[in-house]
């Protein structure tokens, strides 16, 4: 048997191994394990500054002992209803954010609404593409008026995250699904 042959045996088996990879990938169901993970990664990252913005409450509370002093810990902390901006919040958009147009307050109000309702959204699967285009619009305004130097560390991440699901939505573990399908029948 000649080398060549071999060789050709090799890839056909090798390309024959790559389609069948392909194609347990290409499952839909991974595809909604995909937009999931995806819905709720990208609602984390703007509920995390939504809890930076605002006063919250905590939940799950245990006690952490320091150099033997007490100091509460909390596993989860979750926003305090009504929402109550934290008054750095404000000073934080007037001083470092510093946006166009936007008076600090109306656009410190607007980025806490915004993730506040928006991941929400996405958890649950509701108007997910909506939110996701939201969430890519907020994202492109914070990278190029507030945090040019984040592309790559960060905002790139965002971005195909929120690109993916408005593309391709938020897939069927979701009430976007749930409502299609009733009102399709």
């Amino acid at each position: 048997m000649s080398s060549t042959h071999r060789t050709g045996g090799l890839v056909a088996r090798l390309h024959a191994t790559h389609m069948a990879a392909i194609a347990i990938l290409r499952t839909p169901l991974l595809a909604d394990v995909l937009a999931l993970l995806a819905r709720l990664t990208l609602a984390g990252v703007f509920w995390r500054s939504l809890l930076t913005k605002v006063q919250t409450t905590k939940l799950f509370t245990y006690t952490e002992y320091i150099n033997d002093f007490p100091v509460e810990r909390a596993r989860m902390r979750i926003p305090a209803l009504p929402l109550d901006m934290k008054p750095a919040t404000i000073t934080l958009f007037a001083n470092e954010y510093d946006l166009p147009i936007l008076p600090p307050a109306v656009a410190a109000w607007m980025a806490t609404l915004a993730e506040f309702v928006l991941p929400l959204l996405l958890v649950v699967g509701l108007a997910s593409r909506l939110s996701a285009l939201a969430l890519l619009a907020m994202t492109l305004v914070i990278q190029f008026l507030v945090y040019p130097e984040a592309w790559w560390g960060t905002h790139a991440l965002w971005i195909v995250m929120a690109g993916y699901l408005s593309v391709y939505g938020p897939g069927r573990a979701s009430l976007d699904h749930l409502v299609g399908a009733r009102f399709a029948r």
